[in-house]
């Protein structure tokens, strides 16, 4: 079974190696043009993580109030 897996990932490594990469970019000899991202405006996307940041943590929050709050109604 040893073996098995020993050649499988082989395999799978020798067809890593000789895989060439895949650019967004075309070179020279293709009729295609390179790749031009569209400009969006999100260069800077650190607003959106610390947003996420707050909605998490407000959620968490919301939830804890919610449980403690059932805890003493039950009661």
């Amino acid at each position: 079974m040893k073996n098995i897996y020993k050649s499988a990932l082989l395999v799978v490594t020798i067809f890593a190696l000789n895989v060439e990469n895949v650019l967004a970019d075309s070179n020279q000899y293709t009729p295609y043009k390179p790749h031009e991202p569209i400009d969006t405006g999100l260069e800077n996307s650190s607003i959106f993580y610390i947003t996420a940041l707050v909605l998490f943590v407000l959620g968490l929050a919301t939830l804890s109030t919610a449980k403690t709050l059932k805890g003493k109604l039950s009661k």
